[in-house]
């Protein structure tokens, strides 16, 4: 049995190096690599499905046609042919931007950028941008420090108190799991901040529930009591940051009672966790969801407030840490994908597609989309499918026909991580990049993404500038970082290295803002429509924001990501018969449900049904339900959600939603 080194391609934080172990020219079994300095031989559930995944009776392996609304298979070179026809023909009527890709993280490398090389080539293209994820929070760290950087996982050990704000370490970020551990052993402390109960919620030493879509609410209020009690760090805001001043005039209008009556959270929870960031150094290690609200940039602006008043920003032990952007700077993308080629250019949103590329003049006349299921995951699905209808010809690359497929008029079979060759620098935490082996031959007629947009460039005529040897493309990106010793040979032979950067970011208290401060008050944050300071907003489906909504739907729904599967990846594994609906002991009494009842979970949106399953300790009007469902299994849960933006940047606020419940 041989033995390769691999990695996870899956979008989240840990980005694990794998042992894929091979025999007869098939993958057996997959195993956690033990020499990986931060996953160390641990592998979730998920990483360890990928085998399966690969090898699925009903993975397709042959491009395919839609005629009639039946898929038939087709060779390659017709598909080729074919779709190149379209684009060239909606190229010549409405120019290169009726074509569109739309795209995202469920499957990373460093190839799949050619993506953007083949459309830019192309002459340009109307190109999906922003998140369905993060974006907000990205775009408030960019106003607060300049750039979101994480703190190298090891120096939790010099932490005293641990802040879980938003996130199920143990479901999203498994690997952080045992820092927090050693960091307890030496006497850390542990907070967690969530409205639903998480994995280490028992072992917390403050656990505060608030309501979902308030937590921006909740650091003000913690802000305020700083300020108020003057324990706040005054050396750092009076030298390294600027506008601390208005920011604190701001917080002296605020009513510390309002702020805890919004996020219902009592006030001496309020002061506990003041006094929990004041007792320093404190790291924070924010979730992904607290940005998916209307409100969404501001809470995660409150939140970097808090840990910078309290002196926990650029000190070993503290930071906030919620994405960790370090490759941005090493690796050149630019000359991957020759974004300067292109000629024309048009950005439409991942968050309103649907309205844009209904509207879009010119048209969208063929639509790309790779590395996404974008029917399963995007809010407001029945509009959505609307849009996809209205393109004369959708473009799907995957390994499965879900949902997106029966909107489609062509399947491009793509390859999985074992049959690739390629680089990952997609961790969200550790900075790490990892060199991933190739395992096997593909599968059938499956062919790497960058083969299928090769092969598209052949019939486009620009090939001979598309196609290159994949070890070229990779010393092309990697050519920044060789005169720091990281070359691809290097790579490739210790089969894993950090980023040239700093355990602790913003030691030297050089932020990345125009003022190269920690900035309270932002005049980038101004300059582009918004407060200059974090502000207190609330969800647009809130009982304050909204009373007569809340009447008709009191209860806000939460649609996670799941423990088992990467957003939609893995229920092709499994098809449970019907989704778990999490609630609260109070919804509970207040709806007369047992553990298990059937129920219709519901808004002016949509619905969907499923088992009840009760909390003890969760906020009490909150509904949980594990997104990633396909239509086909008869659920989605975004037949509830909404397609509305979030405050900053391109971002969706889908967890921004009310719902009512009852017993079918």
């Amino acid at each position: 049995m041989r033995q390769v080194r691999t990695a996870c391609p899956l979008d989240c934080w840990d980005c694990c190096s794998m042992i894929a172990f091979v025999e007869n020219g098939k993958v057996v079994k997959v195993e956690g690599d033990p020499d990986h300095p931060i996953t160390r031989g641990r592998l979730c559930i998920k990483g360890k499905q990928l085998v399966d995944r690969m090898y699925h009776p009903e993975r397709i392996l042959t491009p395919k046609k839609k005629v009639d609304g039946q898929w038939i298979d087709i060779s390659w070179d017709q598909a080729f042919q074919e779709i190149a026809d379209k684009m060239l023909k909606a190229k010549a009527r409405y120019g290169p931007t009726s074509v569109m890709h739309t795209f995202d993280s469920g499957s990373g490398g460093m190839l799949k950028e050619l993506e953007g090389r083949f459309f830019n080539l192309f002459g340009g293209y109307s190109k999906a941008v922003g998140s369905l994820c993060w974006e907000a929070g990205l775009e408030a760290g960019r106003y607060d420090m300049g750039a979101c950087l994480s703190h190298d996982p090891t120096d939790h050990a010099n932490s005293k108190g641990i802040v879980v704000w938003g996130r199920n370490v143990t479901v999203t970020n498994m690997h952080v799991t045992p820092f927090l551990k050693a960091a307890r052993k030496k006497g850390a402390r542990l907070a967690i901040i969530n409205p639903l109960p998480t994995d280490l919620s028992e072992s917390a030493d403050l656990q505060v529930y608030p309501r979902p879509g308030t937590d921006g609410a909740l650091a003000l209020a913690v802000c305020r009591i700083l300020l108020e009690t003057e324990r706040y760090d005054r050396e750092f805001v009076e030298k390294n940051a600027v506008g601390f001043e208005e920011f604190a005039a701001y917080l002296r209008e605020l009513s510390v009672e309002e702020l805890c009556a919004a996020s219902e959270v009592a006030v001496e929870d309020v002061c506990s966790l003041a006094d929990f960031y004041s007792d320093r150094p404190v790291t924070t290690l924010l979730g992904l969801g607290m940005q998916r609200y209307a409100n969404g940039g501001n809470t995660m602006r409150a939140i970097n407030a808090v840990a910078a008043m309290s002196g926990n920003i650029g000190v070993r032990g503290g930071g906030v840490n919620y994405a960790n952007r370090i490759w941005s700077k090493w690796l050149d993308w630019d000359a991957l994908t020759l974004e300067g080629q292109r000629k024309e250019y048009r950005e439409i949103s991942k968050v309103e597609q649907a309205e844009q590329i209904l509207q879009a003049d010119p048209p969208v006349e063929v639509l790309f989309v790779t590395r996404s299921n974008p029917v399963a995951q995007v809010g407001n699905r029945k509009r959505t499918i609307e849009a996809y209808q209205s393109v004369d010809c959708v473009v799907l690359f995957d390994m499965f026909l879900h949902d997106t497929a029966e909107v489609a008029d062509y399947f491009l079979p793509c390859t999985s991580v074992f049959e690739e060759e390629d680089i990952l620098y997609s961790s969200m935490w550790h900075p790490y990049l990892i060199y991933v082996n190739q395992c096997v031959e593909p599968l059938g007629n499956a062919k790497r993404d960058w083969e299928i947009f090769a092969g598209l460039a052949d019939r486009l005529g620009f090939g001979g500038e598309f196609r290159r040897g994949l070890h070229e493309w990779m010393r092309t990106a990697l050519a920044p970082l060789e005169e720091t010793g990281l070359t691809l040979e290097r790579l490739q032979r210790e089969h894993f290295a950090p980023a040239p950067s700093a355990a602790v970011p913003w030691h030297d208290r050089r932020f990345a803002t125009q003022s190269g401060k920690y900035e309270f008050y932002s005049q980038t944050a101004l300059e582009e429509g918004h407060s200059a300071f974090p502000m207190y907003l609330l969800p647009w489906e809130h009982p304050y924001h909204n009373p007569d909504l809340a009447e008709k739907y009191p209860y806000q729904l939460l649609t996670i990501h799941p423990r088992h599967s990467l957003n939609a990846q893995h229920y092709i594994l499994k098809r449970p018969d019907s989704p778990v609906i999490e609630i609260s002991k109070e919804i509970a009494r207040e709806k007369g449900l047992q553990d298990g009842d059937l129920v219709r979970v519901f808004n002016e949106r949509g619905e969907l049904m499923g088992r009840t399953r009760i909390q003890e300790k969760m906020h009490p009007g909150t509904v949980m339900v594990e997104q990633g469902w396909w239509n086909q299994m008869g659920v989605s849960v975004n037949d509830l959600t909404p397609d509305r933006p979030a405050d900053f940047g391109i971002s969706i606020a889908v967890y921004d939603c009310l719902c009512n419940i009852e017993k079918a």
